[in-house]
């Protein structure tokens, strides 16, 4: 969002006024705001609103300082709307109300001509939309707040609505209400409708489209929209690995198997050597129970791109399953002696399955030494190997990212 200037508008000590006759005026209004005493503030706004004389010219139509007076009430109401002090706040525990309709009475009446409504300390006139600007701002930080501090995305989404209509198209604003906050409060529909309006303005979070995707795909169950904006999230973000791996996923979970494998052969018939397509296939052959075809698709692409996680995690998983399916084998047996001896003979092929997995669980190591899965799933392959050195550092790798092993 944009620098907002915010409004030199302190807040003084409490002020009783009731004693005085309130009389219509917008200057004695803005006086009392610029001193910091909403109370006094409200009360002659509110007077002077109400006021045919004040607000009516002779003709029946608004007076000359109609706009200004329903611009300063909105002010004011913002003002005691955002306060944290809690004298001024019970003055309106609902003041939003107020002032959109008091800014929006403003705006109808002056069509946006007057470019300023209010001066500051020194008289020296704030341009609207630095005050409009200033307004955004206290009700954003209210916002940031719910969501942040309180955890409470129902209130924070509200004060980002709230921002939004002081500035409509600032898209950061936008984005965030779209992209976390209406989510989070599961406002679905208009999260949807904030992130289109983003993107109609220019927006080019791949965030945006991670979101739209997961409420049509996850909440609306609504498979061809979520499939319509993933082709042009891939438009839009062609490198982005996420959005093929998306699309395949869904298709793998709607059993979509011969639109997956047309899917990935097209873009593998343009390059056989693209590893983001070849990482597809293989999920597709794993998907499909190849999985010598799949070790062999995570293979290749470890040839041409050694650092690349996903394939040598999936590769490592692929071989780990292969010892673990002996593993099984074993805890499915008794304690006959039958069972026993058999027992033994799996546990010979189990060891040497181990084995043949370890490398590829180590170069996942080597490529992300923090990933916590990995290293329990070395813990339990140096163990079942008694390998003890190697179970002690990894133990001590554990311990240092935070882990609790004994």
């Amino acid at each position: 969002m944009k620098k907002i200037v915010v409004l030199m508008f302190g807040v003084l000590p409490f002020v009783a006024f009731s004693q005085k006759e309130i009389k219509p005026n917008v200057g004695s209004a803005e006086k009392a705001l610029k001193a910091g005493k909403l109370d006094e503030a409200k009360a002659i706004i509110d007077v002077t609103t109400a006021s045919q004389e004040f607000m009516v010219d002779k003709k029946g139509g608004p007076s000359k300082n109609a706009a200004k007076a329903w611009f300063l009430k909105g002010v004011i109401y913002a003002a005691i709307d955002t306060t944290k002090e809690a004298k001024f706040k019970s003055l309106a525990p609902e003041g939003f109300p107020v002032a959109k309709e008091a800014f929006e009475k403003s705006k109808a009446i002056d069509q946006d001509k007057t470019p300023s409504f209010v001066s500051d300390a020194m008289g020296l006139p704030i341009m609207n939309n630095q005050v409009t600007g200033a307004m955004a701002q206290s009700y954003f930080d209210k916002a940031l707040k719910a969501y942040q501090d309180d955890k409470d995305y129902k209130a924070a989404f509200a004060f980002t609505e709230k921002t939004l209509f002081f500035i409509p198209e600032d898209t950061s604003i936008m984005m965030n209400a779209g992209v976390f906050f209406a989510p989070a409060a599961e406002e679905y529909d208009k999260a949807v409708d904030l992130i289109k309006k983003y993107q109609a303005k220019g927006g080019k979070s791949a965030d945006a489209y991670i979101v739209l995707i997961d409420i049509f795909y996850n909440r609306k169950k609504n498979n061809e929209e979520a499939l319509k904006i993933l082709q042009q999230a891939k438009k839009d973000f062609p490198k982005n690995t996420d959005f093929p791996q998306t699309e395949l996923s869904i298709y793998l979970n709607d059993k979509k198997y011969d639109v997956a494998k047309q899917m990935v052969e097209a873009s593998l018939k343009a390059d056989p050597n693209d590893t983001q397509q070849l990482y597809l296939l293989g999920r597709l052959q794993q998907e499909t129970g190849e999985t010598d075809k799949a070790k062999a698709t995570y293979s290749k692409i470890l040839k041409t791109d050694p650092k690349n996680f996903d394939a040598a995690a999936m590769l490592a998983d692929l071989y780990w399953k292969d010892a673990k399916a002996e593993k099984d084998k074993m805890s499915s047996l008794s304690n006959s002696k039958a069972d026993l001896a058999k027992a033994m003979e799996i546990d010979k092929v189990y060891v040497e399955k181990l084995k043949t997995a370890l490398p590829y669980v180590e170069a996942c190591e080597k490529i992300s030494p923090d990933d916590v899965n990995v290293l329990y799933s070395l813990l339990t392959i140096y163990g079942d190997l008694d390998i003890q050195p190697s179970v002690v550092r990894v133990k001590k790798r554990l311990k240092t990212l935070g882990e609790e092993v004994d």
